[in-house]
């Protein structure tokens, strides 16, 4: 059979189009021009106890999806075929890179391979980028998109367990509020002062964000 995990971007409830305007709560303005984060160690756990690695490790980008109202409201299919396992109820898997893949390089792979690419990848924190919003801002709103957006988290420290307990694949979207991921009670991103994250000195940043998105996953 095959399994298919539909994933689909909002902001502030309204489906989230790439390159479209959306308001701050501090006032600036955003455009988007990608999301995607890494999945690792998928699993598949059936009602008789027994789990099936789904997939070891693969990239969710999100952005050509994304690209119009139609594709952001019929959200980004994610299909895994010809899985053995007939019964399976729950998934789990690793929101990032798992620490003996993280140990590699993009050079370790042949081209094809989710790993690959260099640009996952940043040197300084022998690290794959385990998840990016990237965009640019109106800090000021003069009209003109000035700031370069580029929110990069990874090291093993950022990666988070997602257990999916009760979701119908058939049937269910899983959304993923981008505001949601800017502010969790009460507390809000500062993106003015941090519109890039690329230190691991800027890690509790990261985590504040990489954490929020691992709520809206857990279910």
């Amino acid at each position: 059979m095959d399994i298919t995990f539909n994933f689909a971007l909002s902001y502030d409830g309204e489906p989230l189009v790439m390159l479209e305007e959306y308001d701050y709560p501090t006032g600036e303005t955003l455009k988007f021009t990608r999301i995607s984060f890494y999945i690792s160690d998928l699993q598949g756990n059936s009602s008789s106890g027994n789990s099936t690695l789904l997939k070891d490790i693969d990239l969710i980008n999100l952005s050509s999806s994304h690209a119009s109202v139609e594709g952001a409201t019929e959200g980004f299919n994610y299909t895994i075929q010809d899985v053995p396992e007939e019964d399976i109820n729950a998934y789990s898997f690793l929101l990032g890179v798992n620490s003996e893949l993280n140990s590699q390089v993009p050079a370790d792979y042949s081209s094809n391979h989710p790993l690959a690419n260099s640009g996952e990848y940043w040197i300084a924190w022998d690290s794959y980028i385990f998840f990016k919003i990237e965009g640019i801002m109106d800090s000021d709103n003069d009209g003109e998109f000035e700031t370069n957006v580029a929110l990069h988290i990874g090291s093993n420290e950022a990666a988070r367990h997602i257990t999916m307990n009760s979701v119908d694949l058939s049937n269910e979207q899983i959304n993923i509020d981008v505001m949601s991921i800017f502010e969790s009670n009460g507390d809000l991103y500062d993106i003015q002062e941090n519109p890039q994250i690329h230190s691991l000195f800027q890690l509790d940043k990261a985590s504040f964000l990489v954490e929020n998105l691992a709520k809206q996953l857990n279910r």
